[in-house]
């Protein structure tokens, strides 16, 4: 994905990242992820094996960094000084050889070293693979990187083609970056989101449809791993990649979109169910064949139960997050008595809510109403988030049916 300012949620601000690299091919992407941490809002140091060095030499890093790299231990120790309560050591690449180092104990390079004080300190730590497949896949570095799972250390699954673990995106290994941090905000909290657009088919070829591009889930989906959540289910579609971390039931038709859904709401017991996606409301007959486009064609569109009512009969318990589309921000009471959710979202189509677009929305929230000015909804999700974790539902008691406005 190309920069963009919502791209960035400043959720690594007061941090440092020491980024401890050991010889792979794949440093050569350490400096660009640099830069992505850096614009997460953390201070970031560079830590290099001497054959990590021998591969990119140390003045791209020191520049990538803005600060001096390590290559060797001198008077400053400093693989303790470099140390605080607001340091995370990621070990990025890591290769076969320093995995099973840091599994085992040794500590006989840069990676290594920093690995056994940080471990011994306290400071989270994410490790990232990259290695050829079949290495990746060997019985030892799995049980290394199982061992390293067990003493509380975050590892990035990389991206794999057919001879290669590749190191992961930039996004994922933030997310990881940022759940050492704020995982114990949704522990154990399971997430579902039905987001993006739906379609309804009037014959074999054509569909109704909404202009939905499933950028709020998205950023749902990243904020509720961020924050520690164990399950994320995303029901529906995005026009953009959905991490891998997320359990993804891709569909577009209206139908499906209900199936796949009170399915996944049988299956597990979700704490959390957000709605941002734009649900058509409406049915219709589908021609069997396909419509003749040298006639006008009348389309009746009936209107259809809707599917948030259905949501709370099946989840009494669930908090409940609903978005409200209206040209000015309204909001009827009425409307949402079936479905009683514990926050909605109220915004307009003024300012082009569909995309990466910033725009005002009101919150409401039992007797609460309060207004968020020119937000990104990456930030807006991490807002939702924050709330839904301070709240309980029981499902004898309403929810939004207690509104006063």
């Amino acid at each position: 994905m190309n920069y963009i300012e919502s791209h960035f949620e400043n959720m690594l601000s007061g941090k440092k990242v020491i980024i401890a690299s050991s010889a792979s091919i794949s440093i050569y992407r350490i400096p660009d992820l640099i830069r992505d941490i850096k614009r997460e809002g953390a201070k970031t140091v560079s830590a290099m094996s001497r054959s990590a060095v021998s591969m990119i030499g140390k003045t791209i890093m020191e520049w990538a960094t803005g600060n001096p790299v390590v290559t060797e231990i001198t008077g400053n120790i400093e693989h303790i000084s470099m140390f605080d309560e607001n340091t995370v050591l990621l070990v990025a690449p890591a290769s076969y050889n320093t995995i099973g180092k840091m599994a085992r104990g040794i500590s006989d390079s840069i990676p290594s070293l920093f690995f056994s004080y940080a471990l011994g300190h306290g400071n989270k730590i994410v490790v990232v693979p990259a290695m050829h497949r079949d290495m990746m896949e060997n019985p030892v570095n799995k049980e290394n990187i199982e061992t390293l799972k067990k003493m509380g250390v975050l590892v990035v699954e990389p991206e794999y083609d057919d001879t290669k673990a590749k190191l992961a995106d930039n996004d994922r290994i933030i997310d990881h970056l940022c759940r050492a941090i704020y995982g114990d905000e949704l522990s154990g909290k399971k997430v579902l989101i039905i987001s993006g657009r739906s379609e309804l088919p009037i014959d074999q070829v054509r569909v109704i449809t909404n202009r939905s591009s499933g950028y709020t889930g998205y950023w749902m989906a990243r904020n509720a791993f961020r924050l520690g959540a164990s399950v994320i289910t995303y029901v529906g579609n995005s026009q953009y990649s959905i991490p891998s971390y997320v359990t993804y039931m891709e569909k577009y038709n209206l139908k499906e979109i209900i199936i796949e859904t009170n399915t996944y709401i049988t299956i597990e017991k979700y704490d959390y169910i957000l709605m941002p996606m734009a649900l058509m409301d409406f049915d219709t007959q589908e021609n069997k064949g396909k419509l003749d486009s040298g006639k006008d064609q009348n389309i009746i569109l009936t209107p259809r139960p809707k599917v948030r009512d259905r949501i709370r009969d099946m989840a009494p318990g669930s908090l409940m997050v609903l978005f409200n589309l209206d040209s000015e921000k309204s909001f009827d009471k009425k409307k949402f008595e079936k479905s009683d959710p514990d926050i909605i979202i109220l915004n307009s189509f003024d300012k082009s809510p569909f995309g990466e677009t910033n725009n005002d929305y009101i919150i409401v929230s039992g007797k609460k109403r309060d207004e968020l000015k020119n937000m990104n909804k990456a930030d807006l999700s991490l807002e939702i988030f924050r709330r839904l974790k301070n709240m309980k539902r029981d499902p004898g008691e309403p929810g939004m049916n207690s509104l006063i406005l």
